[in-house]
């Protein structure tokens, strides 16, 4: 089982933390850890700076809904290139650059917003925004190159969770900051104002990303990268020099007794000049990973997991004032509950991967089924919320409830993600979170599609969750399928 609270951190073999002290911020896996979830909470906060502000930016920049929805498109439709791009690039210049360049580009196009006029320019700015998106893969890529397999699961989950709050915590920041501006600034420009504080902490932390923390157990990236390589010089060179002196000791005692025969003379050749495989190019190591159909299906789930909570995120506010005619600052604090769920609810799909398959064991079967439970549920309750919009109690209620298992499956999700691809995890990991973001492209466009008839939107997103799901049964991972878990169990 995972300990959260260890009394000081063990390491295996490769220096990666086996359990995880979350009270420590010491370096270099918890430092990380905490700078990993820290950093992609900040980077929601200009991420979706933008929704909990739509009561008083609708009219100052005469939005129409039509532009609301494009804005809305554009802020993750942005990120899906963002995270394709940046899974290389944490591959090649580590976790901790990449985490830093996104914050400050991110800010910069947050701080941007101030200076729109109109709708086009909001979704523009929004575009660029959506730069902040891709702050996922560092997260996901820092924790695993940090903690062993045993509690990956559950590291993944804890930085991913806490840093999806930050989208709760910007629709109750963002609001209360801008009525405190709007209290001593004319309107117009207190709005304006508002966006130069996320944009100001995210250029902050992205500082400290590079100035205090470690890439992996071992240091820095660039730098334990380009000590890798010279080790893998320098015995190549010993062992053409070892092979010189084998082959000549060796023919001056063959020659005292016989010929070396051309066999033997392979025998020596191969023990002491083993080919390394050669290193793919981005290109091929990307046609590698997408060849295995379990990418495609994890893809596909983290669409309806993650993907759905940025959908969600997007709209959960002009819910709440449309439905039940309510003002932004009570609209921001009832939709901040559904962004806010992710200090628990997403870990918790971690640690029941990391803990099903404690009990299972039989490989990553337990990650699998957690997967598939987590996933279906989801689907089963954001049905049921379709039809619980009556009366702002049951609505609240049955969003806690949908929130958890949308949550808990990004979890699941990264528990399973670890062990589909070794070698090019960064790369997975951007594939990965990429599908998250074309979900949210494709919910936001039904949210969009069904304007407010939020209640038949749900309804047919929770029916398509439903059916994704049940491609967790023939998701192989390290050569193990659920389905014959399944099939086990019955004889």
């Amino acid at each position: 089982m995972t300990t959260l609270f260890a009394k000081r951190i063990e390491v295996d073999e490769e220096g990666k933390a086996t359990n995880i002290k979350l009270h420590s911020i010491a370096r270099p896996h918890m430092r990380s850890f905490h700078l990993s979830w820290l950093s992609f909470m900040v980077a929601f906060t200009g991420w979706f700076s933008v929704p909990p502000l739509l009561e008083t930016l609708t009219p100052a920049l005469k939005l129409t809904d039509p532009e609301i929805g494009n804005a809305n498109l554009t802020s993750v439709s942005a990120t899906i290139l963002a995270r394709v791009a940046v899974g290389p690039l944490c591959d090649r210049y580590g976790p901790k650059r990449v985490m830093a360049l996104l914050l400050v580009l991110g800010a910069i196009a947050t701080g941007l917003v101030g200076f729109v006029s109109n709708g086009v320019g909001l979704i523009t700015v929004r575009f660029f925004i959506g730069i902040l998106g891709a702050t996922f893969v560092p997260c996901q890529f820092w924790t695993t190159k940090m903690f062993n397999p045993k509690v990956v699961g559950t590291a993944n989950a804890l930085v991913g969770g806490w840093g999806n709050m930050g989208g709760g915590l910007t629709y109750l920041v963002m609001p209360s900051l801008f009525a405190g501006f709007a209290a001593v600034l004319p309107v117009n420009i207190a709005w304006r104002v508002t966006f130069v504080v996320p944009a100001l902490i995210c250029i902050l932390v992205g500082i400290l990303d590079y100035t205090i923390a470690d890439d992996c157990p071992h240091g820095d990236w660039l730098k334990v990268r380009k000590a890798d390589l010279e080790k893998v010089k320098q015995p190549t060179v010993n062992e053409k020099v070892n092979l010189d002196v084998v082959m000549k000791t060796e023919q001056t005692q063959k020659l005292e007794t016989k010929e070396a025969t051309p066999a033997e003379e392979s025998s020596q050749t191969s023990e002491y000049t083993e080919a390394k495989e050669p290193e793919m190019s981005v290109v091929e190591a990307y046609i590698h990973v997408l060849k295995n159909p379990t990418t495609w299906i994890i893809m596909l789930q983290y669409a309806c997991t993650f993907g759905l909570e940025l959908a969600v995120d997007n709209i959960i506010g002009k819910f709440f004032t449309t439905r039940f005619k309510v003002d932004q600052l009570t609209s921001g604090r009832l939709a901040s509950i559904f962004g806010l769920m992710n200090l628990f609810s997403r870990a918790s799909g971690g640690f029941l991967g990391d803990w099903l398959n404690h009990i299972i064991g039989q490989g990553v079967m337990g990650r699998l089924l957690a997967q598939q439970l987590i996933t279906f549920f989801e689907g089963v309750t954001l049905i049921a919320f379709s039809y619980a919009t009556g009366t702002l109690a049951s609505a609240v209620t049955m969003m806690v409830v949908f929130s958890y298992f949308v949550q808990a499956g990004c979890g699941t999700t990264f528990s399973i993600a670890p062990f589909v691809n070794r070698k090019h995890y960064g790369l997975l990991t951007g594939l990965v979170g990429a599908g998250g973001n074309i979900g949210g492209v494709a919910f936001n466009y039904i949210f969009k599609a069904y304007g407010s008839n939020y209640e038949g939107a749900f309804r047919i997103i929770g029916i398509a969750v439903l059916c994704v799901s049940l491609l967790s049964l023939v998701s192989k991972v390290e050569d193990k399928l659920l389905w014959k878990l399944f099939i086990r169990s019955r004889r």
